[in-house]
């Protein structure tokens, strides 16, 4: 094919433009790529540490009622769900905790420490003192390091919990955490037998939570709880913020890095600017020799081309080396709030390792169209002169 070949000479024949024109493209589309992969590991940790805390389908009484009575009928169906990974039943009432001349109302919630540890990851990442799991055995409660402060109590000491037409008990704090979210370091947890004892309603619960191994499955889970009559909402009901401000974030963010693309392309449009000036005579005997405009056209966008996928597949190759290697790195951030460092995340997307280079080809080729347009309107006589 004629138009190829002579496409082909011109980028052998110019070495230094066509480095030039293929960096830009490239650098441009490695940007893309570990820009990309950031967001990717972004995303992937803010779901992580929102899931720590929240379960990905919450389930309530009936309608009508306050308890879920027959909880561990309901939590054996739960289980046949595929997809179901973590079950946690808990009994949540409110409660006056008093030491010395302290007095507070907190959230006490009665957990089974291990099932809630699989959907929270409480007892693992954010205890800073004492053991989650103490609170098995006796009457022992962990407090949050929001209500430890108000309390001014420390491990090893006795609080009163106490409330209206509850059973007043002493509890031993066995334990602080600090999540970092206000709601929850001024809560306290017991064992499920400790708030039932407490409250004095039975062997009943206030909700379950559920964690699913597909997330986005949510919904689905939540439907087949609630046509048992039951109250089931998915993360995607009770926090439906999240996906609304990924979105906003993740259409603005790939604008930006079209644009970066766009810019990188049109770099190409003004070394084939150059190209046409510099190939004038070329044309001009190549219009001599009965070559039409199509096909000149055709050579300078099958360049255009070529060299925006040449770009492409290199600067993907090269976002994905740096991506791997800034993950291997793993950088942290320390956040006052946070128990622990969070650890930035480089994940790469393979659809993106084929989509970012198939792009730069499009956007060159378009870039490409003006002076492929303008070389064959080019007069052939005058051309010839130069």
């Amino acid at each position: 094919m004629l138009e190829l070949f002579v496409a082909v000479k011109h980028i052998k024949t110019r070495k230094r433009q066509t480095a030039l024109a293929v960096g830009a493209v490239g650098l441009a589309v490695a940007i893309v790529i570990v820009f990309r992969a950031v967001m990717n590991g972004s995303f992937e940790t803010f779901f992580d540490l929102i899931f720590e805390l929240a379960p990905h389908v919450l389930v309530t009484p009936k309608e009508g009622e306050e308890y879920i009575y027959l909880y561990k009928t309901l939590i054996e169906f739960v289980w046949t769900i595929p997809g179901v990974a973590a079950v946690s039943p808990a009994l949540s009432s409110t409660a006056t905790l008093s030491f010395e001349e302290n007095i507070e109302n907190v959230e006490m919630t009665g957990v089974v420490p291990a099932q809630l540890n699989e959907v929270t990851s409480i007892g693992d990442k954010y205890m800073i003192e004492g053991d989650f799991y103490a609170i098995s055995t006796g009457r022992r409660v962990v407090l949050g390091e929001e209500m430890v402060q108000k309390l001014e109590v420390k491990i090893g000491e006795d609080v009163v919990a106490s409330f209206p037409d509850a059973k007043t008990m002493n509890l031993v704090v066995a334990g602080i955490f600090r999540t970092g979210v206000e709601e929850w370091d001024g809560s306290a947890f017991v064992s499920l037998e400790t708030a039932q004892e407490f409250l004095g309603e039975g062997d009943v619960i206030t909700y379950i939570n559920i964690q699913i191994a597909d997330p986005y499955r949510a919904d689905e889970v939540a439907d087949e709880i609630s046509a048992r009559g039951y109250e089931a909402e998915s993360w995607r009901t009770l926090f439906p913020e999240f996906e609304e401000t990924l979105a906003i974030e993740t259409f603005s963010n790939n604008l930006i890095l079209a644009l970066v693309l766009l810019i990188a392309s049109f770099g190409i449009a003004n070394v084939m600017n150059m190209m046409v000036l510099e190939k004038t005579r070329e044309i001009g005997m190549l219009m001599a020799m009965g070559t039409d405009g199509s096909s000149i056209r055709k050579i300078f966008v099958f360049e255009s081309g070529m060299l925006g996928l040449a770009g492409g597949i290199s600067g993907s190759i090269l976002g994905y080396l740096a991506s791997a290697y800034f993950h291997s790195l793993q950088y942290t951030i320390d956040m006052p709030t946070a128990p622990q460092p969070i650890v930035i995340k480089f994940l790469v997307d393979p659809f993106d390792l084929v989509a970012f280079p198939l792009l730069a080809l499009v956007l060159s080729m378009v870039a490409g169209v003006y002076p492929a347009h303008k070389a064959s309107k080019l007069d052939p006589v005058v051309a010839l002169r130069g």
